[in-house]
């Protein structure tokens, strides 16, 4: 394996690894900063873009509750899907098997819509960004929180989505979306989004 490759794997790692032994708003402080503060190019040599969205989506989960119902018991795990053939993809395959609130993460890559299974979080890759539509269709009114790595997903009813802010990574909510879905998102991640829609029909 490319031994710069393989370092940046490795960094990438270890970030997550330190942020989910910290405190919860410490940690998504931190890793939103970073996101902010980090030009993915520049950047490149030492954490990847992608590792930290994967950083930034462990997080999301933290911060969003689910309705009981969206779990058969206390121990069943959260499932992960991810939708689209992303560089991304292969970073989020990393938090398979971590555990986020007593729950263990099961992350699913499907290469297709059709072959969507139930999930409690999909992560909606850039190459889907022209079937949008059918796909939030297939998951709505269900408890499922729509993560999208593109511009605009969440003014097309998505609940979270990555933006570009001056060449750094942030994401902005739509809250409205997330009622919708049974889900109650933090109002400590709601703090941190760029934008959040959808609160009292307006937005910040």
């Amino acid at each position: 394996m490319d031994k710069a490759k393989d370092y940046r794997k490795g960094c990438g790692e270890r970030m997550i690894g330190i942020l989910r032994r910290m405190p919860s708003r410490r940690a998504v402080g931190i890793i939103f900063l970073l996101g902010m503060l980090l030009p993915s190019m520049a950047a490149a040599a030492v954490v990847k873009e992608s590792d930290v969205k994967a950083a930034f989506i462990l997080n999301f989960i933290k911060f969003v509750e689910w309705p009981v119902s969206a779990f058969r018991s206390p121990e069943s795990p959260i499932v992960l899907v991810v939708l689209g053939n992303d560089p991304v993809a292969d970073s989020i395959a990393s938090l398979d098997g971590r555990k986020v609130s007593g729950r263990r993460v099961i992350v699913r890559k499907v290469p297709a819509l059709s072959a969507l299974e139930r999930c409690h979080l999909l992560f909606v890759g850039a190459s889907e960004k022209t079937v949008l539509a059918p796909v939030l269709g297939a998951v709505q009114r269900r408890p499922v929180l729509t993560v999208g790595d593109f511009d605009g997903f969440v003014g097309r009813g998505g609940t979270i989505g990555f933006i570009r802010l001056d060449n750094r990574v942030g994401f902005e909510i739509n809250e409205e979306s997330a009622r919708k879905a049974g889900l109650k998102i933090n109002a400590k991640l709601l703090y941190l989004g760029k934008n959040v829609r959808g609160r009292d029909g307006g937005e910040r």
